[in-house]
């Protein structure tokens, strides 16, 4: 009996390392075999205007609020919500820009990607790591709060040191270096709403930001 159950263990143990060493196998023949060209494709996605790749995959028409039935920032009507693929691969950025309503970010695959806030008020900046490693502080899900400037770039390609000045690290493949993250915006994102960031403008506000505002804005 004492043998038995020996043969029982070992196969048990010889089974659970296989199908491990399976799954991580079948992980890494994903992530080969993923691209950047290959998820453009797939997902149908299109260049945004602020930067990187989009496509909208939902907006909800069954509630529909008008200009005055939202607070004076919103300057046209709108259905109640709306939602995205946002799509950005390593030496790309999502320039800054602002919105009226609150945008959702949710993390779906890739490389982490860092969320740039700069308060339009007080020039502060908050930055947020997204990504799967929700152990080292990275966010599977964060709300940029409305009207303030934010933007986006691939965490691994930028060194960002403590007074904020910024150094870019070596470039990196497109085609295989990437996040794929998708965003939610209530009440629903509207053309009219978008507002891009002047680089000229912010930096004569906030001088000491200029390395940073750099990465994320476009020149005038």
């Amino acid at each position: 009996m004492e043998l038995a159950i020996k043969i029982i263990y070992v196969f048990l143990v010889v089974y659970f390392i296989n199908g491990v060493q399976s799954i991580d196998q079948h992980k890494m023949k994903m992530g080969s075999t993923l691209s950047t060209s290959k998820i453009i494709d797939k997902l149908n996605l299109q260049p945004n205007p602020e930067g990187g790749f989009f496509t909208e995959t939902f907006r909800d028409t069954t509630i529909n609020l008008t200009a005055s039935q939202l607070p004076p920032r919103f300057k046209v009507d709108r259905p109640i919500s709306t939602a995205i693929y946002f799509f950005l691969p390593s030496g790309n950025v999502s320039n800054l820009h602002r919105i009226p309503s609150a945008e959702t970010w949710h993390f779906y695959m890739g490389e982490p990607i860092t969320i740039l806030e700069i308060n339009d008020k007080d020039g502060s900046v908050k930055f947020t790591c997204m990504g799967q490693d929700i152990g080292a502080s990275q966010w599977l899900q964060y709300t940029v709060p409305p009207d303030v400037w934010f933007g986006a770039f691939p965490t691994k390609d930028y060194d960002i040191l403590v007074d904020n000045r910024v150094v870019k690290r070596a470039p990196r493949k497109a085609e295989k270096h990437f996040s794929l993250v998708g965003t939610t915006v209530a009440p629903a994102f509207e053309p009219d709403d978008f507002v891009l960031a002047k680089r000229s403008q912010l930096v004569s506000r906030f001088p000491t930001l200029e390395s940073l505002i750099s990465i994320v804005t476009s020149s005038d």
